[in-house]
């Protein structure tokens, strides 16, 4: 028999079949192993959104952009737990969802505005020191609560942590105006800067007009004039004496030195005075030295102290006193006034018109030094003549009151 031929076409059809089909199954494999492996992935992805979706409520890893370490951020997300390069094989290294956008990051809290500077209450010191926290994330520290008594206005808030740019820790606060100051508690007069003293005991009382020794070389005279009554009391010491009045209408109690009317105060010599006092009362009230001189006759006030009522350009009679100048002396400034009194009661023992002459210091002094003759010498050098002198005598004179008065110092001495 002739060997039977064979198309070899025909002869290589049963293979190929046999070949596609185990290519059919292989890819048959190959498509479900992608298959599993998409949903393995899948499930991968799908934990990995999870635990976005799941997050914000206050994840603690991550680091999350949003609020302070997370809390308070929303959508933070714990960075998913499922972000850390899938378990899954074949997983995308933890591509992971993305992280499931972190939970859009959580609105990154209100932007702390890094706490409150506080007004640094009244004086405030230093007022609202920069707070580190306050950051832009999440609850920005309670920063500076108005400090007490402003201390330092606020204290460095501890909130937001990390989460943001630091906050620009709040201004410093407007220092407190730490108050005016107060007033000045007004002028308060002049101050007293006399020493202590001891008012003297004993003595001699006058009551009534007299005039006579008061020891040494002093002589002491009490005239009064009106309604009202007066005592003096002489203590024989210097030309220390005390003297009270009630309702007078004039009073004069004096201590000093008694001259024979046949010498100017330049033929005396240098004559002053020590003094110092303590007194009560109100209105006119004249402390200083006083005294007379004759050929001219003129009576003259040197006044150092007052009561409420300064002499000035009006005299206690209501009749102009005329100023003639001022002058430096003792430690302050004296205006001169000039006043002519007609028909008054005189040393003569009748009434006379005369002039009187005044020195008034400007500033009133309980107490210091006279210089009896420069008064004397500045009243010539503006005009005002004097004549032989007839006494110098530390005076208390008061009108329409009542008070009493201490020289607890008194000398008059002729050097």
């Amino acid at each position: 028999m002739k060997p039977e031929r064979r198309n070899p076409r025909q002869s290589n059809m049963a293979p190929l079949a046999d070949r596609i089909a185990p290519i059919r199954a292989s890819q048959i494999v190959m498509r479900s192993r992608c298959r599993f492996a998409a949903c393995l992935a899948a499930a991968t992805l799908v934990g990995c959104g999870g635990s976005g979706a799941g997050g914000g409520g206050g994840g603690k890893g991550g680091t999350s952009i949003g609020g302070s370490i997370g809390t308070g951020g929303t959508g933070g997300g714990d960075a998913g737990a499922g972000g850390t390069a899938g378990t899954g094989a074949g997983s995308l290294a933890g591509a992971g969802g993305t992280s499931g956008t972190a939970g859009s990051g959580g609105t990154a809290g209100a932007s702390g505005g890094g706490g409150a500077s506080g007004s640094a209450g009244v004086g405030g010191a230093i007022g609202g020191a920069a707070g580190t926290g306050g950051a832009t994330g999440g609850g920005a520290g309670a920063g500076g609560s108005i400090g007490a008594g402003g201390a330092r206005g606020g204290s460095t808030g501890t909130g937001g942590a990390r989460g943001g740019s630091t906050g620009a820790g709040g201004a410093s606060g407007s220092s407190g105006t730490g108050g005016s100051a107060g007033a000045s508690g007004g002028s308060g007069g002049a101050a007293n800067t006399c020493p202590a003293a001891t008012t003297p005991t004993g003595g001699t009382k006058y009551c009534s007009n007299s005039k006579g020794s008061a020891g040494g070389n002093y002589a002491y005279e009490l005239w009064s004039s009106g309604q009202g009554s007066g005592c003096m009391t002489v203590y024989g010491v210097d030309a220390k004496f005390s003297a009270n009045w009630t309702g007078v209408q004039d009073f004069l109690a004096r201590i000093g030195l008694q001259f024979d009317q046949t010498k100017t105060p330049a033929q005396i010599g240098t004559i002053s005075s020590d003094f110092q006092e303590t007194k009560t009362g109100t209105g006119l009230i004249y402390v200083g030295i006083y005294g007379w001189t004759v050929s001219p006759l003129r009576e003259y006030y040197i006044i150092d102290d007052w009561g409420t009522t300064k002499p000035g350009d009006t005299a206690s009679d209501g009749t102009p006193r005329t100023h003639v100048g001022t002058f430096a002396l003792d430690g302050d400034t004296y205006d001169v006034w000039k006043h002519t009194q007609t028909n008054k009661p005189a040393i003569t023992g009748n009434n006379q018109t005369f002039d009187q002459y005044f020195s008034v210091r400007q500033t009133a002094r309980q107490c210091g030094h006279i210089s009896i003759s420069d008064h004397f010498a500045q009243w010539t050098n503006l005009g005002l003549q004097l004549g032989k002198l007839e006494e110098a005598k530390l005076l208390l004179e008061a009108q329409n009151n009542s008070g009493t008065i201490d020289f607890t110092t008194a000398t008059v001495l002729v050097k």
